[in-house]
């Protein structure tokens, strides 16, 4: 079950998340889960132990003999000590996932836990590498942000963001600066080239985050556009691209060649330039849009041929691709606005306005596609015929603006006065 977190303990989860952004589980109290000790292990939970190699309950025995102990941290309004939890599964025929937590009854009786409170359950890795996990309750007997941190530390989200605040200061006082690549037509890319050129950032195309590998950024004038979150590489096994070409690294090209359109700019060239929706929001003339396909875990490209209106698979992404390439890519951002102007032929960026957002949700980015809000492009051009020379611009998910607030959760504005 997902527990919705009420308005005032979702602010608490946001000034956790302000000095650690550990994945974590929700779980509202019931009486008989007070009463018999005996709380619910839900999946969001059960995977936290297993990745935290803690405990595999799909390993566990029927029966409260076989179950595993834990010590965690159950951090309080007034105090922080050591608790015992015990994880187990129950003596049933569908052994029920199960954990209990020590002296939750007299806990109750002292009004540290009340039937109805929320507990956040987290686990951090220790300096040697060992795992600790801790409770927070949101309702009631909550710490402040002072006794979290003495009690957890910040995690390297948090002390890298306050290791970049000063350059970043530095540059959103110091005015106009040149393109990074000289004199020249502006470019989109130039914006973030010249911002991650004065963070120190070498420009590459890493896997990770941009800085020290934690932090992605992301900078683009005042304009309305998209924000791009990340490229990734569709799988095209079992369409019709397949059967085309049948080299898998000219797969790409080859959708570009197989369902592109005369060039304009390009004359003798395929193009294919598209904002790929949703079914209902599909934002393109050439028949192509989003499917998030639950069952098989996949978000599919479909195309519907404009003469037969015969719909089929022409790319698709598995879930766990997308959701790992959003966490690498997005474990906190830095999004950046800027302006600019020519002088002499040097066009000059300003940077003036700064966001920060950690912590995507995966499920959310599935239902802000589904709700076309998220979207994919595809861009570039390649020949028609024979071997594939053209460009490809890198072919992106992106998201309305004001929509990042819902993936993220958080959008906090970075000041410096």
């Amino acid at each position: 079950m997902i527990f919705v977190p009420y308005p005032d303990e979702a602010r608490v989860i946001h000034e956790i998340h302000q000095i650690r952004s550990d994945e974590y589980a929700l779980l509202r109290l019931t009486y008989t889960m007070i009463d018999k000790n005996n709380l619910d292990a839900n999946g969001i939970f059960r995977t936290l132990l297993l990745n935290a190699g803690i405990v595999d309950y799909e390993a566990l025995a029927h029966g409260g003999n076989y179950g595993i102990t834990s010590t965690a941290l159950f951090l309080q309004k007034s105090k922080t000590e050591q608790i015992k939890l015990k994880f187990y599964r129950v003596k049933n025929d569908r052994g029920d996932r199960r954990f209990s937590i020590e002296t939750i009854k007299r806990r109750s009786a002292a009004r540290e836990v009340n039937e109805g409170d929320l507990i956040y359950i987290s686990i951090l890795k220790k300096e040697d590498g060992s795992p600790l996990i801790y409770l927070i309750n949101l309702t009631h007997n909550t710490p402040d942000s002072q006794t979290i941190l003495d009690a957890l530390g910040s995690d390297l989200i948090s002390q890298t963001l306050e290791q970049v605040k000063p350059k970043l200061q530095e540059i959103l006082e110091g005015g106009f600066y040149d393109n990074s690549k000289g004199t020249g037509k502006i470019a989109p890319k130039d914006v973030g080239d010249t911002l991650e050129a004065l963070l120190g950032i070498a420009t590459n195309n890493r896997d990770d985050a941009d800085y020290e590998g934690v932090i992605e950024v992301k900078a683009k004038g005042r304009s309305r556009t998209l924000d791009t979150l990340f490229t990734l590489r569709p799988h095209f096994e079992g369409t019709a691209i397949e059967v085309y070409e049948s080299n898998d690294r000219q797969r790409v090209s080859a959708f570009t060649r197989y369902y592109g359109y005369d060039s304009d700019k390009h004359p003798g060239y395929s193009s294919l330039y598209i904002t790929i929706g949703s079914s209902d929001a599909q934002q393109n003339n050439q028949g192509f849009f989003l499917d998030v396909d639950e069952e098989n875990a996949r978000v599919n490209l479909k195309h519907m041929d404009p003469k037969t209106k015969k719909v089929e698979i022409a790319a698709f992404w598995p879930f766990e691709e997308l959701k790992k390439q959003l966490y690498q890519k997005h474990p906190a951002t830095l999004w950046v606005k800027a302006e600019h102007r020519v002088v002499n032929g040097m066009v000059q960026f300003k940077y003036n306005e700064i966001e920060f957002s950690r912590a995507p949700q995966f499920t959310t980015f599935l239902s802000l596609i589904k709700a076309g809000k998220i979207t994919y492009d595809w861009r570039g051009y390649t020949t028609k015929a024979g071997k594939y020379t053209g460009k490809n611009h890198g072919n992106a998910w992106r998201i309305r603006p004001n929509c990042k607030i819902e993936l993220f959760g958080e959008i906090e504005r970075i000041s410096f006065q």
